[in-house]
């Protein structure tokens, strides 16, 4: 079943890809890792740490298509793909637990652009967390990154296989 949100969070979701090139400048990360707030949220069913989780895994993705956009074209766009499924889920997620709060329909375009906030936000501090990275050792990807991109790469099969 197709939700009235969906050819509006479309728009937003293409709109917002289009932003990924944008980054903000940001310390290094003092986040609670995705993989606490993926566990946490699943036993939970905490719509908020759900939330942050799609909002932090589309800025991943999105970074890392960014990344590997000069090597493959085709892996970069499979990056993008799984942050636009990404963020739309986040924004439904938003969108749902705003109307059990409040009993009210939440406005979707204000929905959407805190998410585009939250996340624009968080590429600029995965970049600078990456250029720390290869400051320090050489490589963009230290230990704790890459068991956030595993922690993603959960979330992420989790929203790709929902129907």
């Amino acid at each position: 079943m197709t939700s009235p949100y969906s050819s509006k969070l479309k728009c937003l979701s293409l709109f917002f890809l289009g932003l990924f090139a944008c980054y903000v400048n940001a310390q290094k990360p003092n986040w609670i890792p995705v993989a606490e707030l993926l566990l946490g949220s699943m036993g939970s069913a905490d719509p908020d740490k759900m939330a942050e989780v799609m909002n932090r895994c589309t800025a991943l993705n999105m970074t890392l298509s960014a990344l590997t956009s000069n090597e493959s074209a085709e892996i970069s766009q499979g990056y993008e793909n799984q942050a636009l499924r990404l963020i739309q889920n986040g924004i439904m997620i938003e969108m749902n637990s705003e109307k059990e709060r409040t009993g009210i329909e939440p406005n979707l375009e204000q929905v959407s652009d805190l998410a585009v906030s939250d996340v624009k936000e968080m590429l600029g501090t995965y970049n600078t967390w990456m250029d720390e990275n290869f400051a320090e050792d050489g490589s963009y990807f230290s230990n704790d990154l890459e068991i956030e991109m595993k922690s993603c790469e959960l979330a992420t099969k989790i929203v790709m296989h929902r129907p």
